[in-house]
C-alpha cells in the first residue's frame, strides 16, 4: 500500500514541477556540438566537433593552447558545424599567462560565416562577417583606456579592423578588465545573445563564481549561419593563450515572456485590451487545473484504499 501511495505522490509532484518549469521565462538546452572540455581529442587524435590550425597545440588533459609564449604566433579553433540557434549562451574558461613584464597581443571569440583562416585580427581573418569579441592585452594607441580591454565588433565582410587604434572605430561596446590576465582565480567570459534584442557579456576573474557585467548592447543582427571560433596572436610580445573549456547552450523564451521573465509589452497590452477574454481563459485554465488535482487526489485515495484492503486480506489469510 505504502509503495503505491508514494508512487502516486511522486507522479503528482513530477507533474507540478513540469508545469512550473513551463511557466518559467527561459529554458536552457546544452549544445554538445559547440561545447568543449578535456579530454579534447578522441582516440584518433582528432576533435569530433572542432578543427584547429596555425600554431595551436592541444594537451588533451589540460587545455587547447592557441599560442605559446613565443613571438609571431597565430592559432585558431573553430567548430565544424554552424551555430544555428537564434538565442544562445556561450561560457568560456580561458587563461592568458606568460613570462616577463610585457605581454601581448590577445585573443578573440568569433561567431562568423568564415572559419579556420589565420589573419591579422587576433590570429584570424580580417573583413569578417559576424561577431568578434576581443580580449586585447596590449595597448597600441588608445588614450584614456585601461588595458586589458574587452570589446565587441560586428563585421559586414568589408569593414577592416582598426588595429593601430585597438579597434576604437569598430567598437560597439566594451569594458576595461584590469587583472584578468594575472588573476589567480578561474577566468571566464560569458556571452548571452537574444536574436535582434541584445548581446550581454559578463566576466569572471575578480573571485571565483563572481560575475561582473562588462556590457550589454541593444539589438544586433548576426548571420543566420555562423561558426563558433577562438583565435589568438602574438607579435613582438607574447603570451600563452589557453582555452580550458567551452559550454554552449540554446535559449528558448517561453511565449508571452522575455528573457527577464516578465510579460512582453505586446503580450501585456493584449491582456489589458482583452481583459474579459483573458480572464475567461485564465478562469477556464484554473478550473481545468483544479479538476486535475481532484482526479489525482481521488486516485491517491482509491489507490491507498485498495492497497489497504489487499493488505488486510493477506493478513487474514495467514490465520
Amino acid at each position: 500500500m505504502w509503495s503505491a501511495l508514494l508512487w502516486l505522490l511522486a507522479a503528482f509532484a513530477g507533474v507540478e514541477a513540469a508545469v512550473e518549469a513551463e511557466r518559467g521565462s527561459v529554458r536552457t538546452i546544452p549544445l554538445r556540438s559547440h561545447s568543449l572540455s578535456a579530454p579534447f581529442l578522441d582516440s584518433d587524435m582528432q576533435s569530433r566537433f572542432y578543427d584547429f590550425g596555425g600554431d595551436t597545440i592541444i594537451r588533451a588533459d589540460q587545455y587547447v593552447r592557441l599560442t605559446s609564449d613565443r613571438q609571431a604566433q597565430e592559432g585558431w579553433l573553430f567548430s565544424k558545424l554552424p551555430l544555428t540557434a537564434t538565442n544562445w549562451e556561450i561560457e568560456v574558461e580561458f587563461k592568458i599567462h606568460g613570462q616577463g613584464n610585457l605581454h601581448g597581443d590577445g585573443m578573440a571569440i568569433w561567431l562568423t560565416k568564415q572559419r579556420g583562416t589565420t589573419g591579422p585580427v587576433f590570429g584570424s581573418a580580417d573583413r569578417f562577417e559576424g561577431l568578434g569579441v576581443f580580449i586585447d592585452t596590449y595597448k597600441n594607441q588608445r588614450p584614456g583606456v585601461v588595458f586589458p580591454y574587452v570589446m565587441a565588433m560586428v563585421g559586414n565582410a568589408s569593414v577592416t579592423y582598426d588595429k593601430d587604434h585597438d579597434g576604437a572605430s569598430n567598437e560597439i561596446a566594451g569594458c576595461s578588465a584590469r587583472g584578468i590576465r594575472t588573476s589567480s582565480n578561474p577566468t571566464k567570459i560569458r556571452l548571452t545573445y537574444f536574436q535582434e534584442k541584445s548581446l550581454k557579456v559578463d566576466l569572471m576573474y575578480k573571485s571565483e563564481n563572481e560575475w561582473t557585467e562588462c556590457f550589454e548592447t541593444g539589438p544586433l543582427t548576426l548571420p543566420s549561419v555562423a561558426y563558433l571560433g577562438f583565435s589568438a596572436e602574438t607579435g613582438e610580445l607574447s603570451d600563452n593563450h589557453d582555452i580550458i573549456s567551452v559550454t554552449t547552450s540554446n535559449k528558448y523564451i517561453n511565449k508571452g515572456y522575455n528573457e527577464q521573465g516578465t510579460l512582453t509589452p505586446a503580450d501585456n497590452g493584449k491582456r489589458k485590451t482583452h481583459g474579459k477574454q483573458f480572464n475567461l481563459q485564465k478562469e477556464t485554465g484554473s478550473w481545468k487545473w483544479f479538476f486535475f488535482k481532484v482526479v489525482v487526489f481521488f486516485g491517491v485515495v482509491v489507490g491507498g484504499y485498495v492497497g489497504w484492503t489487499m493488505y488486510r486480506a493477506n493478513q487474514r489469510g495467514r490465520f
